[in-house]
């Protein structure tokens, strides 16, 4: 017993050596914070914010980053803000320690297990309903457009803020269009106008082989897939029941039979997918490859704003006249979508100042600092649709409302954005695998979503 008590007196001091030592660093243990408010908001103290090096690998990338604190400071000049530009390499680890500072990036395929799973992020509704209360704030939810905003969503609550809109479109060659007498496509085009194109721009030549291919599209990626799962009112993933519906839904099914009955008249070329021909698709494209798209595909897949200067620099190298279209409706509008923006640590110290700066991303003032110039975005407000600040200037004709247009039809691009991880990965892999067997020569498509929605559903039916 002796030895009993002399244990318990040693932890005892050690408790409170523990307490003196954060009472004269003058800190506490980290407590997660609710989201909810309580008293007085008061926009004050230190906020450090966490940006991930390989995104802004570039002096000219972060500008936008420092445009919207700085903008931010001149809201609040006695807030102090520290910013860090890091390894993602180690942010796991500095999660798990609660060493995340007070704002961090992270991404769309992130924010439920951020949110939900790990508990890492903070709700912003409440900060954001008092803000918008705020009129010198300047945050009007409601003009945000309405697809990013959900892509920062989990279980009905606002996690993450986006800073980046990355609809997929098509860039396109003007002169093989006039050659072929067509007109030039509008934002507006659907599906069917989109396959009467690439029927018309597909040439073959004396040896059967194509001399010019309607388009080059990553086919087996999901940006390229997904939208066909709600092309025609399908809904491939039931969240609330945990389960995947690829042939239990009839619409889903007819979606994915589509794509590939159009893939199948080798009207559209699979850019970039590292998937090996078959005897007729290598026969077909044996004169097109991922190098010479730009000269020989009408309509050729763009992923993101960002990557539409280097795009433009190999149309112009080679004297090309070129323009940019949207993504084509479908009956049920869904264009691809991805995002990044920020988020608040759920064990930050400073949850007021934190959520005031994340959300005045969207502000019209934040739009305009961190979207402007060099590292700069497409903006995400609707009532900035028809502003010319984030255009390249280089290129001042070109058809940038593609960027915006169709913009309250965005979905998530990316399959892991909808559903946990492990199942994310089975259907996936079985995209990818459906994809492969096409190009191989023969697939049936019922019988590959069914085998892919059978695994998803019994992975699914193990997750907690």
């Amino acid at each position: 017993m002796k030895h009993i008590g002399k244990y318990a007196k040693s932890v005892c001091l050690i408790a409170i050596c523990v307490a003196l030592l954060f009472s004269a660093f003058g800190c506490e243990p980290k407590e997660i914070q609710s989201g909810d408010i309580e008293g007085e908001v008061k926009v004050e103290g230190t906020v450090k914010v966490c940006c991930p090096q390989d995104v802004y690998s570039s002096d000219a990338n972060r500008a936008s980053v420092r445009q919207w604190l700085s903008t931010f400071k001149s809201m609040y000049p006695e807030v102090k803000i520290k910013e860090e530009f890091s390894d993602r390499g180690n942010w796991s680890a500095r999660l798990s320690a609660k060493d995340m500072g007070d704002v961090f990036w992270l991404d769309d395929s992130q924010v439920y297990d951020m949110a939900v799973t790990n508990k890492s992020l903070m709700p912003l509704d409440s900060y954001a309903e008092h803000f918008t209360k705020d009129a010198n704030f300047g945050l009007n939810i409601s003009d945000v457009f309405s697809g990013i905003y959900n892509l920062g969503e989990a279980d009905g609550c606002l996690y993450m803020v986006a800073t980046n809109c990355g609809p997929h479109l098509f860039t396109y060659n003007k002169g093989m269009l006039t050659q072929a007498g067509l007109e030039m496509p509008t934002d507006d085009w659907t599906w069917s106008d989109f396959k009467d194109y690439i029927q018309k721009l597909t040439l073959t030549g004396p040896d059967g082989s194509l001399t010019q291919v309607g388009a080059a599209m990553k086919v087996n990626w999901d940006p390229m897939f997904v939208p066909f799962f709600f092309a025609y009112g399908g809904q491939w993933c039931d969240t609330v029941n945990k389960k995947v519906n690829l042939t239990t839904d009839e619409n889903v099914l007819k979606g994915v039979e589509e794509f590939v009955s159009v893939i199948q008249t080798k009207q559209i070329f699979p850019w970039q997918t590292g998937i090996s021909l078959g005897d007729d698709y290598s026969a077909a494209f044996a004169n097109i490859n991922n190098n010479n798209v730009i000269s020989t595909a009408a309509f050729w897949h763009l992923d993101h704003f960002a990557n539409l200067a280097a795009r433009a620099a190999q149309y112009e190298e080679q004297g090309i006249e070129w323009d940019v279209v949207a993504f084509p409706l479908f009956d049920y509008p869904a264009t691809p979508c991805g995002t990044f923006g920020y988020g608040v640590f759920s064990y930050t110290s400073n949850p007021a100042a934190a959520a005031a700066l994340v959300l005045s991303i969207y502000t019209q003032a934040g739009q305009k600092a961190i979207n402007q110039g060099v590292g700069g975005a497409i903006p995400l407000l609707s009532s900035l649709k028809e502003e010319t600040f984030w255009h390249m200037s280089s290129y001042p004709d070109k058809n940038y409302g593609a960027f915006v247009a169709n913009s309250e039809q965005y979905v998530t691009a990316l399959v892991r954005c909808q559903v946990p991880a492990a199942v994310a990965s089975i259907v996936e892999d079985g995209m990818a695998q459906l994809f492969k067997d096409l190009y191989s020569g023969s697939v049936s498509v019922e019988d590959s979503l069914s085998k892919i929605e059978t695994q998803a559903n019994e992975k699914w039916s193990t997750l907690k």
